[in-house]
């Protein structure tokens, strides 16, 4: 019942405290009664599970019972370990595992995962939090232990490779007591950081030299299972650990264990696992060890590659090259395994041939990076990875994350000037062929995966484009396109055909077809495909971006053409219901507003709207009604910059045709009529101030603004608050609930930088973080991308404020956009 409660209003809490003693006394008997008639792993779960609720929901009221509560909890923690290791790590005895009432078995691992459950319980409350940092040591230790290989795991993951990639992979999503307890020793590793450092590496030591007495005295035939989760701790948490010695806060020898643990246990036979798990944990360390130590790692990762080793082995040595390569090529110094990348490359693609799913993507995704490290090694193995990774593209098409990693090898080669020729003879016939296949001939989804290839090889290769890429894939692509009704494919296509537009716009201009039809009438038609009111909405999703790479590259060029798109542009956003959609044209006329201001207006003015009234007041409603939902950190900046530019035309020209506009303004919500129900927001209609367009735009970008200042203030906090994190760290220490209650909003902003950075929000603007997420060549080219938003409409407000005028706009602020002009010197 209590583990059911969860958060409870103050009423059903009060009526609960009352009998907590009770509770709590019961819950401790519970927990103290040995297995047996009484009791068993599965009524001590569902205690464990009703604790942890009333110390996450009910810290205050639980806090006097807490030194009676931890104790028997201690002691399940550590008697279970051993039970766990027992019948379950190392499968020596049976364990009679109760049933619940419904006569379903429940494992002892469930108990096991209400303990964690615990312990996250006391982490994730600040008053509690000090309770795990006291007792961090001897926590680690065990949790350690719950994280070795069990005997099921070995014969799953030795008759089952794709289920030891699954199961290893870091993001993986299956769940087990290893799993949960790496899960929890990287809660703990978040939260306390340095104390965690040393505790680890303490129990980590402790565990070795426990496991170094067993293997001598020949007692324990698993010691090596201790070894692996002894590697595995230290390899998850390896940043916190170099972090900490570059500041000298930790006392540990890296290199020492590499020598005396690591390297041994690659020259041992006792485990697969082991020697799988040696490799990765050294390819984690590889900024710690000294050159002659990273020459012995990498001829044994190269050995691991062989085919006479098991697969875990062959596995693991394929993690550990990726980490090996993504290392050297960050600290340029590629030259270490130069010597090893033609062996390393000939047991990357003997694995990729005999092995598929979740293996073959860690192996492809591990030939991409070896395909970075150098470019004439990289040319000179073509003749081995592209028909392979061509052959895998064709038979994986289906399956998404092989194709991305395809792309991703296809690109590399693009990009190389002695491989391309190459790529393009071997793969372009292939693209082709199937771009002109009827429908019923190729496997669905494979015209748009060959169209995003094609796309990949337009944006990367050497310009001017090879003549076969123009005479033969061109005409494939748009006429594939135009003859697809599938959604995917039209969007492939049009994102294609974007890439021919933007880089090779003169070559596409001058072909023509046997019917005089040059290249650009194929892209129009395309647009003009995407763009029918017919088609579905979600054809359309990015046309936009199509048909503004059209009027930049092409722009007057286009004669009647560009108004019949500006037309179609206007017809579909009457039918877009989907924000995307609508973001994508609206997009359009903003990036005209920066080129063709004029011509724009004059067009916009002649042609009427859905309502009759002017097209220019319908796209103005349509995009001040939405420009606060806008996302991505360019189309804010052109849209918001665009938003800017009229509003300082209309100022400096007296523009009647924008000031005669009047469309919603700030919701109305009456107080009169007393608390305002659900009911009743159903039934009252919506009421809105209606405003001069002008303001309207005016209050858009008061509102961005204040975006831009809380998301840079909010990046700058977290910032500031990481270099103090040995400060608030402490102040978690203290017995009284302020400390705590400071220590929890700190943790959360933190992780919402690791988990959801400000830059995946609209308006962000540090330089290098941006860069990386915007993967649009086109974007990355403007120069509105460069433009620091938070600067530049601060000094628009400001410049705006100095002008006689502005008692226009000024009489229309609310108390939020005064408070947030105010923060650049702007008093009204």
């Amino acid at each position: 019942m209590i583990s059911a409660m969860g958060d409870l209003d103050k009423g059903a809490r009060a009526l609960l405290h009352p009998f907590l003693p009770q509770f709590i006394e019961a819950f401790v008997h519970s927990l103290q009664v040995p297995d047996g008639v009484a009791s068993d792993s599965g009524i001590k779960m569902e205690v464990l599970k009703a604790v942890t609720t009333l110390v996450k929901n009910y810290p205050k009221q639980m806090a006097p019972y807490m030194s009676s509560i931890l104790q028997p909890v201690w002691t399940t923690l550590t008697e279970s370990v051993t039970i766990y290791v027992r019948t379950v790590v190392n499968n020596v005895e049976e364990m009679d595992d109760p049933a619940d009432s419904d006569g379903e078995v429940l494992g002892f691992e469930n108990l096991v995962f209400s303990i964690f459950e615990f312990v996250h319980g006391l982490i994730e409350t600040p008053k509690f939090r000090k309770i795990v940092r006291k007792s961090m040591d001897h926590l680690l230790y065990y949790v350690i232990l719950y994280m070795q290989i069990t005997e099921e795991q070995v014969h799953l993951w030795t008759n089952s490779p794709d289920q030891f990639v699954e199961d290893e992979d870091e993001d993986t999503f299956s769940y087990s007591v290893r799993i949960s307890a790496q899960d929890l020793l990287l809660a703990i590793a978040s939260e306390f950081q340095g104390d965690t450092t040393m505790g680890i590496c303490s129990a980590t030591m402790r565990h070795l030299q426990e496991a170094e007495v067993a293997k001598n005295s020949g007692t324990d035939p698993n010691w090596w299972k201790v070894h692996e989760a002894c590697m595995l701790t230290l390899g998850s948490i390896k940043d916190l650990i170099i972090d900490q010695l570059h500041e000298n806060k930790l006392n540990f020898d890296v290199s020492s264990f590499l020598q005396n643990i690591v390297l041994a246990d690659l020259n041992l036979s006792v485990s697969p696992f082991l020697l799988g798990r040696a490799l990765w944990v050294a390819s984690r360390f590889t900024l710690l060890m000294s050159p002659e130590m990273m020459q012995r790692f990498l001829q044994s990762t190269v050995a691991g590659l062989q085919e006479s080793q098991p697969p875990s082995v062959r596995i693991s040595a394929a993690r550990a090259i990726y980490g090996f390569c993504d290392y050297l090529k960050s600290s340029d110094n590629t030259q270490m395994i130069l010597p090893y990348l033609e062996p390393i490359m000939h047991g990357l693609v003997t694995l990729a041939m005999q092995f598929a799913a979740d293996v073959l993507a860690l192996v492809m995704e591990t030939i991409y990076t070896v395909l970075t490290v150098d470019k004439n090694f990289t040319a000179s193995c073509e003749t081995k990875t592209v028909p392979l990774t061509i052959a895998i593209f064709l038979k994986y098409n289906s399956d998404p994350l092989i194709t991305a990693l395809c792309q991703d090898i296809f690109k590399v080669y693009s990009q190389n000037e002695m491989a391309q020729p190459m790529l393009q003879q071997r793969l372009l016939p292939t693209i082709i062929s199937v771009l002109q296949a009827p429908t019923d001939k190729v496997p669905p989804g494979m015209p748009s995966n060959c169209l995003d290839v094609l796309c990949t090889m337009v944006r990367h290769s050497p310009q001017p484009l090879h003549g076969l890429m123009i005479s033969e894939a061109f005409p494939a692509a748009a006429k594939c396109t135009l003859s697809s009704e599938d959604n995917a494919t039209m969007q492939s296509g049009g994102e294609c055909l974007r890439a021919y537009v933007s880089v090779a716009c003169d070559q596409i201009s001058q072909w023509q077809d046997d019917q005089n039809r040059s290249g650009l009438w194929y892209v129009i038609q395309v647009a003009n495909q995407m763009l029918d009111p017919r088609t579905s909405e979600f054809t359309a999703a990015f046309v936009g971006k199509l048909v503004s790479t059209l009027l930049s590259k092409v722009g007057p060029a286009l004669g009647e053409n560009l108004e019949l798109l500006l037309r179609a542009v206007l017809s579909k956003m009457q039918q877009a219901e989907t924000l995307s959609v609508m973001q994508n044209l609206v997009l359009v006329f903003a990036q005209l507003v920066h080129t063709q201001l004029d011509a724009l207006l004059n067009f916009l003015t002649s042609v009427p709207g859905p309502t009759g009234a002017s097209a220019l007041e319908f796209v103005l409603t349509e995009w001040c009604s939405r420009q606060h939902l806008f996302y991505g950190a360019y189309e804010t900046k052109v849209s918001t910059v665009a938003l800017c530019k009229l509003l300082q035309h209309s100022i400096n020209s007296n523009d009647s045709r924008l000031q005669d506009i009047q469309i919603k303004g700030d919701q109305i919500f009456s107080t009169s009529d007393g608390i305002l129900t659900r009911s009743k927001c159903a039934t009252a209609p919506e009421r809105w101030t209606m405003v001069p367009v002008l303001v309207k735009m005016y209050k858009l970008i008061i509102n961005e603004l204040s975006n831009q200042v809380e998301t840079n203030l909010s990046k700058s906090q977290i910032e500031d608050e990481e270099d103090e994190e040995n400060d608030w760290e402490e102040e978690d220490n203290n017995e009284d609930g302020a400390a705590g209650d400071s220590s929890e909003t700190v943790t959360l902003l933190s992780l919402l930088d690791k988990y959801s950075p400000a830059s995946d929000y609209s308006g962000y603007d540090f330089d290098g973080d941006e860069e990386e997420d915007e993967e649009d060549q086109d974007a990355l080219n403007d120069p509105l991308y460069k433009v620091n938003l938070q600067q530049y409409l601060t000094e628009f407000l400001q410049q705006l404020s100095q002008q006689p005028y502005y008692g226009t706009f000024s009489a229309h602020h609310s108390d939020c956009e005064r408070k947030v002009l105010s923060t650049i010197g702007i008093n009204t």
